[in-house]
């Protein structure tokens, strides 16, 4: 949503506008990744007694318009409050998100006026219905790039296939090529084939398969992290290790001993435990993360 110039036909507290005299409503944003995910801080100033307390009866609410043009993700959110946040995927921006903000009736305004009305507007009263524009903030836009090279991807930094051992009953984890090598027993492959395009258990198929081989990786580099440099040209570690720092958790002798292997597991792939669970108990359909 891009803001642009509108003539209202009633006092607004806009930028640059005459409807009103000592007063304000400026708005901003902050965002911060909390792992797979932004975490945005909405903050809202308005200056008008009377709009205020409007405010403060929830008869004016502050919107804030959060719109991600190349996902088409567009989302509305209502409060009384100056200061909240949202949290929002990853995996639903990417490029510009754009967030525009504004101070919107939330009921009919019946012979609404304001003493701090310019005076060109002195003494007009108005008929300001629901959802009607009382102040316009700010348009804040900022630019998310992906955090994740998709790890959960097993095209990216995962190669699983058939253990050609004809007596291995259990899967194994090799990590000496340029991707972490999952090789299952040949009849669990041949079903894992069959699955693997079904994205109805993706989810369920990564807790299954990636979470498990993540903490065996994890736990490979722990135990060997005064020799991390074994690895430096394999590309697995590089992609894995360029994630982590992304997420807050760098990859290095001195904070291996402080990870806890099974949450960062789950971290960097984006949490599948929960989505996975839904599919498997046949509630995945209606999943909204």
């Amino acid at each position: 949503m891009q803001l642009r110039s509108k003539y209202y036909t009633y006092p607004v507290i806009v930028e640059g506008g005459d409807f009103y005299v000592d007063s304000y409503f400026k708005t901003d944003a902050n965002k911060e990744m909390i792992g797979f995910d932004i975490k945005f801080t909405l903050e809202a100033d308005l200056k008008n007694p009377q709009l205020e307390q409007l405010l403060e009866e929830e008869k004016v609410l502050i919107v804030h318009h959060i719109e991600c043009p190349q996902t088409c993700l567009r989302l509305i959110i209502k409060t009384k409050e100056k200061k909240m946040q949202r949290v929002i995927s990853n995996a639903d921006v990417n490029g510009i998100v754009q967030i525009c903000s504004f101070l919107v009736a939330n009921e009919d305004l019946h012979k609404y006026t304001n003493d701090y009305f310019s005076p060109d507007y002195k003494g007009f009263k108005f008929e300001i219905e629901k959802g009607c524009v009382m102040a316009v903030g700010d348009q804040i836009n900022f630019r998310i790039n992906k955090v994740k090279d998709d790890l959960a991807n097993k095209s990216s930094i995962f190669s699983i296939m058939p253990n050609m051992d004809e007596n291995a009953t259990n899967m194994q984890i090799d990590l000496t090529g340029q991707k972490i090598a999952i090789l299952l027993p040949k009849e669990t492959f041949s079903i894992y084939k069959n699955m693997e395009e079904t994205s109805e258990v993706q989810q369920a198929m990564h807790q299954m398969l990636i979470v498990p081989a993540l903490m065996y990786v994890f736990s490979e580099l722990k135990s060997s992290k005064e020799q991390l440099f074994m690895y430096e040209n394999q590309r697995w570690f590089r992609n894995l290790k360029k994630t982590c720092e992304k997420i807050g958790t760098p990859i290095n002798e001195d904070t291996l001993d402080n990870i806890n292997i099974v949450e960062l597991s789950q971290l960097v792939i984006g949490n599948p435990i929960v989505g996975g669970m839904k599919v498997m108990a046949g509630t995945g359909d209606n999943y909204e993360g």
